[in-house]
């Protein structure tokens, strides 16, 4: 329900969380009532009051407060949490033992172990035979035997030639291995060495001398000498690395001009308009044949590092009463200059609502400039309004800690804090180059 406090122009409505002040249809006030008892809602609206110059008569402002619903409460208890409910852990169940069925497994097969095959004594009779056996057997093609049977004793004979004959070959073919070993012993080089070189040696070399002598094993056919070898390290000119510099654009350089939409957001009365008007913004022309300028958007150019970037900076206000979708201001934004009024809590508590409203549209959140405005009014309403005024801390307090909410690890998101005073000019014109380098530093 709304109504209008008896001889002013200001209405009262009671939303869900919130009393809601309005002027002519304007928002000027919302007064939160979590924790809060009537008779504290009507106390701050009192002193709001009293802050415009409105002075009304007693119990005026406790009768609107009831017609239009607000619970008249003496005091807000808050609730006690709930504790929570003791969890019954369930006795563990019985463990039935189980004796494992047997695994019965296949027999492993049997594998016949051959026995090597024992060797006879050959007595005087046997010695007899063989050389009888040899005589018969003078003839090549022929049997120890008379009828031409190859016994066991005649194969053990040819297995044994077989044996010769194939470690006769070898021999013929390459050197034996004691043989190539004493090669290998006989024949070294020895190489010494002055310097300060790291020489690696291979898998076929061995220190002689740790640190200085090298001696290195190969194979020559022709010469078992010893030869020694002495290497020294050329100093070579090596240019030392050096870092990039970076590259600085000379101060009078022509720089190129970048683009920058910066979104200027904030309650009504703050000062946006004024805050404008100290820096000397200037109209953007939307129609070069007509001539024709855009009533909410306004350029700036700023000297920056690298760059001149061209601020244009569209006011929410002026946006509203042109009557511009709401996508179509948000889209594309690279700057948020958020302001709120230093005399002015409820601005300052506002700052979240303009924050969620500017994300609607922005996949990734643009850098913020976060301005205290009116710094002028803020020690002269500390009095009169009843409600205290933002300190500097509060302001950069919120800014680091929305820095470090929007970051990401270590990272903090760029957010900037600022105040000012749009009646005396201080800090109107570090408002738009804090801006600019917040966004060269994107680029």
């Amino acid at each position: 329900m709304t109504l209008i406090v008896p001889g002013t122009t200001i209405s009262l409505t009671l939303m869900t969380t919130y009393v809601e002040v309005r002027d002519k249809g304007i928002i000027k006030k919302k007064i939160p009532l979590k924790a809060r008892s009537f008779d504290d809602v009507a106390l701050e609206l009192t002193k709001y009051f009293r802050y415009l110059g409105k002075r009304l008569a007693p119990g005026v402002m406790q009768e609107v407060l009831e017609r239009i619903g607000l619970p008249k409460t003496s005091r807000v208890i808050s609730e006690p949490e709930p504790e929570p409910e003791p969890v019954i852990e369930s006795p563990p169940e019985p463990v039935i033992e189980t004796t494992p069925e047997p695994v019965i497994e296949a027999p492993p097969e049997i594998v016949p172990i051959k026995k090597p095959p024992k060797k006879k004594k050959k007595g005087k009779k046997e010695k007899k035979k063989k050389k009888e056996e040899k005589k018969k057997s003078a003839d090549p093609g022929t049997s120890a035997h008379e009828h031409g049977v190859i016994t066991a004793d005649d194969y053990d004979d040819i297995a044994d030639a077989l044996q010769a004959v194939e470690a006769l070959s070898d021999s013929f073919m390459a050197p034996s291995t004691k043989e190539v070993t004493k090669e290998k012993k006989k024949q070294k080089i020895s190489i010494n060495l002055e310097g300060e070189e790291e020489i690696i040696a291979s898998g076929t070399t061995y220190v002689r001398t740790p640190g200085v002598e090298i001696a290195i094993t190969q194979i020559e056919e022709s010469s078992s000498e010893i030869i020694e070898l002495v290497a020294e390290t050329i100093e070579e000119d090596v240019e030392p690395e050096t870092e990039p510099i970076p590259t600085v654009t000379p101060t009078h350089q022509i720089k190129p001009i970048v683009q920058c939409k910066a979104l200027l957001l904030g309650e009504t009365g703050v000062g946006k308009r004024t805050l404008k008007e100290n820096v000397e913004v200037e109209s953007t022309i939307i129609d070069e044949e007509t001539g024709e300028v855009s009533p909410y958007i306004h350029k700036k150019m700023i000297d920056g590092s690298n760059h001149r970037i061209q601020l244009n900076i569209w006011s929410f206000d002026l946006a509203v009463k042109a009557k511009l979708p709401r996508q179509k201001f948000y889209d594309d934004a690279q700057v948020l200059v958020i302001i709120y009024a230093s005399s002015d809590r409820w601005s300052f508590e506002s700052l979240d609502f303009w924050l969620r409203e500017s994300s609607i549209t922005c996949e990734v959140t643009p850098p913020i400039v976060i301005v205290g405005n009116k710094l002028d009014l803020r020690s002269e309403t500390e009095d009169d309004s009843g409600e205290d005024p933002v300190s500097y801390n509060e302001g950069f307090q919120y800014a680091e800690d929305l820095a470090k909410r929007l970051g990401s690890d270590d990272d903090l998101h760029p957010v900037a804090f600022i105040e000012t005073s749009s009646l005396t000019g201080v800090n109107t014109e570090e408002v738009f180059k804090t801006a600019a380098d917040l966004f060269e530093n994107t680029l």
